[in-house]
């Protein structure tokens, strides 16, 4: 009869073994998942970084050939090449007083 009031159980050695082995495989796996992560986390940042060092690059380079292909040799190059035109000549030029602008027709011929 004494063993049948004896019913409550204490965890013995075994018991305590099993289960501390058995958080210490579930602490490891949490700790193996977090580092997983970091570690594609931090691969990802480098490649975004790189990607961003590169885009930097080519935006200097564009704004480099945007600065040249506006300025004035090129429009004039590219004016003279596509449509054929050209500076005028002193002799194909005429300056016209500020109120003699209105009053007369333009002339493109020569003087």
């Amino acid at each position: 009869m004494a063993r049948a009031r004896r019913t409550k159980s204490t965890l013995k050695g075994r018991s305590i073994v099993a289960i501390s082995l058995g958080l210490f495989v579930a602490v490891t796996a949490i700790v193996v998942w977090r580092r997983s992560v970091g570690v594609g986390t931090a691969r990802d940042m480098q490649r975004m970084e790189a990607e961003r060092r590169a885009l930097r690059s080519e935006r200097i380079t564009l704004e480099n050939e945007l600065r040249r292909a506006m300025g004035r040799r090129q429009v004039v190059q590219e004016a003279e090449r596509r449509l054929g035109m050209h500076v005028a000549t002193e002799a194909q030029t005429r300056f016209l007083a500020e109120g003699a602008r209105s009053a007369t027709p333009t002339d493109s011929g020569t003087p």
